[in-house]
């Protein structure tokens, strides 16, 4: 769909290169019909108006056409800072061209005419991601969240999609609103919660910098360097304090990143915001969840079942929302001393009666 979009804009900005009246010619056929960007009259619409920001001149005409379409290999702008980033040095080429992208994603990626020409659409599309990554139903950028839910008996077409996220903010870089290279599924925290229109190339500043880009050939990530810590609270903040969070603290780090990676790990804890995300699930649920997960009877119970799940990564960690994350919060926690886990231990069957009396009051009141 999207690699279908993205020929048809450098098809038009081409044409017009020589061209003098905006007109048919300057889209392509597709089988003897009109380009669904000539046929549909909103989007013909918009194209007519970047048709009428463009230079007057041919040779500067030439120059954005050069511009954008040398500029389409957009992973490297990821990893050298060096390379230029593309300009559009006039505003109103800028405000016609995101106008018109933005139209291109939001209205005629959905047209039936659009979907025929391109022999493909995003709803497709969303379900080859999915099976190019195992079946993963798991946000790729956080790993805490589905990114939708399939339903049975319906066509690709008809299944819910996942948003997707430009990885090149379209507000900062609207020749890039349909390019194919600037997808990826996300879940809707990451992407309008978290993200919204903040610039993974680009500090507050200004500055360049280099970023994780998600998706293949790179597809970078920094899952394997991912540690969880916890530290319980002492007995005595317990005592005097409030029993219903016993976590003193839980952090998320990258200690074993390669000096490389880490400054690209600071980008995506910047923009996506999820150590901090991470770290409040944990800190909320430490209890409860580990009880539920464990189902301890006794501290040996514990103690055994903490060591089983921590060496070995559980069936659906790419299917169950923060199934990774707790993972390695046990990997933390099975490598604690005995002293450590009977304090830890003490917290959780406290939780555990807790609630069973909390049910008893409920029942019996």
């Amino acid at each position: 769909m999207f690699e279908f979009l993205n020929s048809e804009l450098l098809y038009f900005l081409r044409a017009s290169i020589t061209s003098e009246n905006f007109s048919e010619t300057l889209f392509r056929a597709h089988a003897g019909a009109p380009s669904v960007c000539w046929s549909n009259r909103p989007t013909r619409e918009w194209f007519h108006q970047l048709w009428k920001s463009l230079p007057k001149v041919s040779q500067d005409r030439q120059n954005l056409f050069d511009t954008i379409n040398n500029t389409q290999d957009i992973q490297v702008f990821f990893d050298d800072t060096k390379t230029a980033l593309p300009i559009l040095e006039s505003d109103i080429v800028f405000e016609a061209m995101k106008s018109l992208t933005t139209h291109l994603f939001t209205r005629t990626k959905d047209l039936a005419d659009t979907k025929l020409q391109a022999n493909s659409s995003i709803e497709s599309h969303y379900q080859q991601f999915k099976c190019a990554n195992s079946n993963s139903e798991l946000c790729p950028l956080c790993g805490t969240a589905l990114l939708s839910q399939n339903r049975v008996h319906l066509s690709d077409e008809e299944q819910w999609r996942a948003d997707y996220d430009h990885v090149l903010c379209k507000d900062k870089y609207p020749i890039y609103s349909v390019h194919p290279g600037n997808f990826v599924p996300t879940c809707h925290i990451c992407n309008s919660k978290a993200k919204g229109a903040k610039d993974l190339l680009r500090d507050k500043d200004g500055n360049r910098r280099r970023a994780f880009y998600p998706l293949p050939p790179a597809q970078e990530c920094c899952y394997r360097y991912a540690e969880v810590f916890v530290t319980p609270k002492k007995k005595a903040e317990l005592i005097t304090g409030y029993w219903a969070e016993p976590l003193a603290e839980a952090y998320v780090s990258f200690q074993s990143a390669p000096p490389d990676v880490k400054p690209k790990i600071d980008v995506w804890e910047e923009v996506y915001k999820v150590p901090s995300r991470v770290e409040q699930h944990i800190t909320t649920h430490f209890c409860e969840h580990i009880a539920a997960d464990l189902r301890p009877t006794n501290f040996n119970d514990f103690h055994g079942q903490l060591i089983r799940f921590a060496n070995a990564m559980p069936l659906d960690y790419r299917s169950m929302e923060w199934r990774f994350w707790w993972q390695r919060v046990y990997e933390h926690l099975s490598k604690q001393d005995q002293d450590f886990l009977r304090d830890l231990w003490s917290l959780i069957d406290w939780k555990i009666r807790e609630k069973s009396d909390e049910d008893m009051d409920l029942v019996f009141s």
